[in-house]
């Protein structure tokens, strides 16, 4: 089977109509209620961590405010990528996990910058 040709293409390389329908459908999904209503739930999440955070008893205790900061990294990492996969197999699940863990590290490297575990 030759397939259909790209236009746009300046090599012709056959579409393979499966994947681009795949790509279409998966494109329609991210408009779906839930990842609408799951965006939703995550901009109103950071905004309350937002002010939760920056409340004054919050502000006086450095170490509750890092572990609070980096939660709240590793919260906003499980949710958005659970919104642009969706979660569709136990496989996605862990790239999930993956994803927080990462956004959860990646705040080391401060203290590793800094050459201190001190939050000062």
């Amino acid at each position: 089977m030759r397939g259909l040709r790209s236009r746009s293409d300046s090599v012709a390389m056959p579409l393979n109509s499966a994947v681009e329908t795949e790509k279409a459908q998966a494109l329609l999904q991210t408009f779906s209620t839930a990842s609408l209503l799951a965006s939703a739930g995550l901009g109103t999440f950071c905004i309350l961590a937002e002010g939760i955070l920056s409340s004054p008893f919050i502000q006086q205790h450095a170490w509750l405010r890092a572990i609070l900061d980096n939660s709240v990294h590793a919260v906003i990492a499980l949710w958005s990528w659970a919104i642009v996969i969706g979660l569709r197999k136990k496989s996605d699940f862990y790239e999930v996990l993956l994803a927080g863990f990462l956004a959860s590290a990646i705040d080391l490297d401060h203290f590793y910058m800094a050459g201190s575990l001190s939050l000062n």
